[in-house]
Order: C-alpha cells, then sequence, then structure tokens
C-alpha cells in the first residue's frame, strides 16, 4: 500500500518537475533569446516601398509589415501561418434600403371617393362651385379695390397723427426721466462695482501667489540632489538601452535637396550628427540645386528583453529615482 501511494508522490513529483521546467525554459527563452527586426526601404522614380519584420526565436512568431503600392499589410504570424491581419478592417457593405410601395391611407382613399359624390349633389342642387364662387369674388374686389382699401388707410393716418402728438407731449418729459434713472443707476451700481473689482483683484493675486509657490517648489525639486542623481541614472541607462536597441548594420544611399541651399546644408550638418552610427554604410548625396528625396536604405538589429528587464530592475531600485516618481506623482 505504501509503495503505490509513494508511486503516485513520486509520478506527481515528476510531473510539476516537468512543468515548472518548462515554465523556467520558457523564461529563460524570452529573457535571452533576441527579438530581431530589419527594415528595407527604397523611394526612386516610379518605385515607393517599404518592408519591415519583427522575429523571434527563429521565426516562430513574426510580425512582417509590409507598404507597396499605397497600401499598408501587417500580420501576426506563428510557424508561418497568419494568426491575425492588423490592417484588415473587416469592411461590410450596408444594404441599400429599398423604397416601400407608396400606399393610400384611408383618409385619402375616403377624400378621394368622397369628392365625386360632392360634386354630383352640387350639379343636381343647381348650386355653383366653391371655385366659380371664389372667382366672382375676386372679379369683385379687382373692380372695386379702391373703396376697400380707403377706410384702413385713413384710419392707421389717424392713428399715426394721434402717436405722433403723444410722442411731441411726452418727448421731452421722458427724456428727462430715462436721463434720471440712468444717473440712479450709476450712483447705486458704484458700491457694487467696487466689491466686483475687489474680488477679481483679490482672485488675481491670489492666482499670482499660487503660481510663485509653484515656481519655488520647481525650482526646489529641479535643483535638490536626489532628483539631479535620478535624472544622471535615468540618462545612463538610456544611452545603454539605445546602444542595444540600435540597429547593428545599416547601409544604403540617400539623396536629398531643397531649393534652398542654406537649407540643405543645414539638413546635412544634421545628418552628419549620426555619422557615427553609419560611418562610410549610408551614402549621403546632397542636391543644393533642386527639390529631391530618393534612395535606398537597409537596416537589422536585436534587442534582449533581459537587457530591459535589468534596466528597469535598476532604475526601480535606485530610491532617488522612486522620489522623483513619488514627488511627480504627487502633482
Amino acid at each position: 500500500m505504501l509503495q503505490i501511494f509513494f508511486l503516485i508522490l513520486k509520478i506527481i513529483g515528476i510531473i510539476l518537475a516537468a512543468v515548472l521546467g518548462l515554465a523556467i525554459l520558457l523564461l529563460l527563452l524570452v529573457l535571452f533569446v533576441p527579438v530581431r527586426y530589419r527594415a528595407y526601404g527604397v523611394k526612386k522614380e516610379g518605385e515607393c516601398r517599404a518592408e519591415a519584420k519583427i522575429s523571434w526565436l527563429l521565426h516562430l512568431i513574426s510580425v512582417p509589415v509590409a507598404f507597396r503600392e499605397g497600401e499598408l499589410s501587417a500580420k501576426i504570424k506563428i510557424l508561418g501561418i497568419t494568426l491575425m491581419d492588423l490592417t484588415d478592417s473587416g469592411s461590410f457593405e450596408e444594404a441599400e434600403p429599398v423604397p416601400e410601395p407608396a400606399e393610400r391611407t384611408e383618409e385619402q382613399k375616403t377624400a378621394q371617393s368622397g369628392e365625386r359624390p360632392a360634386e354630383e349633389a352640387a350639379a343636381r342642387s343647381g348650386e355653383r362651385p366653391v371655385e366659380e364662387t371664389a372667382q366672382s369674388e375676386t372679379r369683385q374686389a379687382q373692380e372695386h379695390p379702391v373703396e376697400k382699401q380707403a377706410a384702413p388707410e385713413r384710419t392707421s393716418q389717424k392713428k399715426e397723427e394721434l402717436e405722433e402728438k403723444e410722442e411731441e407731449k411726452n418727448g421731452i418729459f421722458s427724456r428727462f426721466l430715462q436721463f434720471l434713472r440712468t444717473i440712479w443707476k450709476f450712483f447705486t451700481g458704484i458700491p457694487r462695482k467696487l466689491k466686483n473689482l475687489k474680488c477679481t483683484f483679490r482672485r488675481f493675486c491670489g492666482k499670482i501667489k499660487r503660481m510663485a509657490r509653484k515656481y519655488r517648489a520647481a525650482k526646489e525639486f529641479a535643483l535638490d540632489e536626489r532628483t539631479k542623481a535620478a535624472v544622471r541614472l535615468v540618462l545612463e541607462q538610456a544611452k545603454i538601452f539605445a546602444r542595444q536597441a540600435l540597429p547593428r548594420k545599416i547601409c544604403g544611399e540617400v539623396r536629398f535637396g531643397t531649393s534652398d541651399p542654406a537649407l540643405t546644408g543645414q539638413i546635412l550638418g544634421i545628418a552628419g550628427i549620426f555619422y557615427p552610427l553609419f560611418m562610410d554604410n549610408v551614402k549621403v548625396d546632397p542636391d543644393f540645386e533642386q527639390t529631391i528625396l530618393e534612395g535606398e536604405l537597409f537596416l537589422k538589429g536585436r534587442l534582449r528583453i533581459v537587457s530591459a528587464v535589468r534596466i528597469a530592475w535598476r532604475l526601480f531600485r535606485d530610491k532617488n529615482v522612486r522620489y522623483v516618481y513619488r514627488k511627480l506623482n504627487r502633482q
């Protein structure tokens, strides 16, 4: 019985050890197997394309990106099999709405069916249709337009004359009252305006004081020795990361130019800053007479995850960096 129990424990231990070993192996692969990248681009007469690829563990996982003929494509592949197309939007064509046939409502049907009986009844009764009555009234109005319009015009003239007389009587008095009201509002509003001005001045002074406090705090924070030490450490680690992440190989040729020779010279001077990176592998040909940008460029490099983890761990352990991080979070 005990032998069976120990055998079961042995099998469980072997399984746990195998799982732990696989986990450690996978962790070591992630940390120490570099992520490789390469890129190639060309821009010449009638040709403009670019290709890039990021791969890991002998192309077990790869992300190819390509730009050809104005179209961008990016995919995630595992063992050469496309797992996801990052540029596939999955567009669906919306079906156009089909216009429904116009159906007559019951009211329209009733109105149409009721027109004929009404006309027939009018014809039987000998009455004139409504249209003929309206036409006769219009002719009468055209024959006697002056008599109908004269009365309203006289009434409006009388009203205007009365209003002008009232305005003449009350004009001077109303203007005088308006002047007095304006003066009264001006003097009664002086205390309120002074109070508002006082509040505005206080708010302005408060803002100035807050800005001065923030400036003093920022100055003290920048001149603090712990801040300086943290900045130095971050810059050092950034240089280390840049050396490890920058391309290990770069080659090609670039021809550029602008219509302004001075601007072309300035761009050439800026490009000279990066001369230690590409040395003689990249040929730069400036053109001082025309605006042009063409060339061909190839680069490749790699980055180990363990390097980034090491840099992050150094920054996390440093007390000065933690102090700066807490200080910035409070603000």
